[in-house]
């Protein structure tokens, strides 16, 4: 769908209601009081990208939480990404306070409570997805969703710069497009979340990259990336042991990753037809092998997460 506005306003009374609903139709439901001032200036846009949503917001000053009554209005735990363009923000999580400058940015959890505060004029971007789409098997769920990372350059400035060219685009894309766009920046959400982590270097790094690369190849194998990599297969999984794996093992992880996102991205697709193109042949090892990696079948899974 194109871009649409859902709240302007300037000095009326009703300006700072409408804004409220419109952060509870994008954000999820929050107990906002009303600032004291007079006038409340305040704009909402808004855009839906596959199953996740683009905000932009500018708004005057103005506070909010989510306790336990607004935890229990929401369905399914969605993840924030939150980005200041201009102004700050300061933020209450379960504790940890923080403050979010002009150029950073953070993640945050629907199912968890959160306060904020905004002290003066406030400029931000916010995108909204299932948190099945930010989870991965590498443990690395919305447990530790407190980082504050740089919005100026890499992944961070990507996904920034995307988001504010998708609010402003005239038109819709089609679904090819809206698919092709929304894996990009998934790309670059889990590049920067692993940006904390000591980057994997020389052939390891080399070899992984190949992998990722080549995943829309069912047939793809691990002595296809031993041949690519000139290596034998027998080395490529000393690498991988270095990072207590085998290549095979990294192989079909992130081959259930593209599968656990399609899962959710795609809601009338058939498990099976997702299985088979992300190269599991059979049905059975597929779910066996989900439930592996993840405590559950991917029909649970994927109710769970759409709830």
């Amino acid at each position: 769908m194109a871009a649409e506005v859902l709240s302007t306003g300037s000095g009326d009374r009703g300006s700072f209601d409408r804004f409220r609903e419109a952060i509870a139709a994008t954000h999820e439901p929050w107990d906002m009081p009303r600032p004291r001032a007079v006038q409340f200036r305040s704009r909402v846009r808004h855009r839906s990208l596959g199953v996740t949503e683009v905000i932009g917001c500018h708004t005057d000053a103005c506070r909010g939480r989510r306790g336990r009554p607004e935890l229990g209005r929401s369905e399914g735990e969605r993840v924030g990404v939150l980005f200041v363009l201009s102004g700050q923000e300061h933020l209450e999580r379960e504790g940890d306070k923080t403050t979010l400058t002009a150029g950073q940015l953070t993640l945050w959890s629907s199912a968890r409570p959160l306060r904020f505060l905004v002290p003066d004029r406030l400029r931000k971007l916010t995108w909204m997805l299932p948190a099945g789409l930010v989870e991965s098997p590498g443990g690395r769920g919305t447990d530790a969703l407190t980082a504050i990372y740089d919005a100026r350059q890499g992944p961070g400035a990507m996904i920034r710069a995307q988001l504010e060219e998708l609010l402003i685009m005239p038109g819709a894309l089609d679904a090819k497009g809206e698919r092709a766009v929304l894996d990009g920046m998934l790309g670059l959400l889990d590049a920067l979340r692993r940006s904390g982590a000591p980057a994997p270097r020389g052939l390891l790094a080399r070899a992984e990259a190949l992998v990722r690369r080549s995943l829309d190849d069912p047939g793809f194998c691990v002595e296809d990336a031993a041949r690519a990599l000139g290596v034998s297969r027998r080395h490529l999984d000393r690498v991988f042991a270095t990072r207590g794996q085998s290549a095979v093992r990294f192989l079909w992880g992130e081959r259930l990753e593209r599968c656990r996102r399609d899962l959710l991205r795609e809601p009338r697709a058939h498990v099976s037809e997702i299985a088979f193109r992300w190269g599991f042949s059979d049905a059975g090892h597929f779910s066996r092998a989900f439930r592996r990696a993840y405590g559950t079948t991917p029909t649970a899974w994927r109710r769970r997460h759409r709830s």
